[in-house]
């Protein structure tokens, strides 16, 4: 899903550029849980960008309802940043990936797609 609304509160809401959702027996207008979110860094703002995207998180880990590790991406096309939010803390990898190393963003974007599968097949077999 592309710029969908996101709500938990007045102070935990927002516009991720897109949310990684599985679908919903409701249709696909309606995310089902567990979410993941993708973030611009709109004019090279990374720190705001990790600041919205933290925020969409931490929004997204109490509308899940479980506890699962959430990933985020902040990027501007060109770089791209990646953290998780495990429980209350927040790890953002210090290094980030280009569209210079192709290797190794997709590297990256692969294992997070990984570890959501892995945590999805496991919220459905418990």
């Amino acid at each position: 899903m592309s710029h969908e609304f996101l709500d938990y509160n007045e102070k935990l809401t927002g516009y991720p550029e897109y949310i990684l959702a599985k679908r919903s027996s409701l249709g696909k207008v309606v995310f089902d849980k567990p979410y993941f979110i993708l973030v611009e860094a709109k004019q090279d703002d990374f720190e705001g960008g990790w600041a919205q995207c933290l925020a969409e998180m931490i929004a997204a880990q109490r509308l899940n309802e479980f506890n699962i590790t959430l990933f985020g991406i902040v990027s501007n096309g060109t770089t791209w940043e990646f953290g998780k939010l495990e429980a209350n803390r927040f790890t953002r990898n210090i290094t980030p990936c280009t569209i210079y190393e192709l290797d190794k963003l997709f590297a990256a974007v692969n294992y997070i797609f990984q570890q959501s599968e892995l945590q999805l097949g496991n919220l459905l077999v418990a």
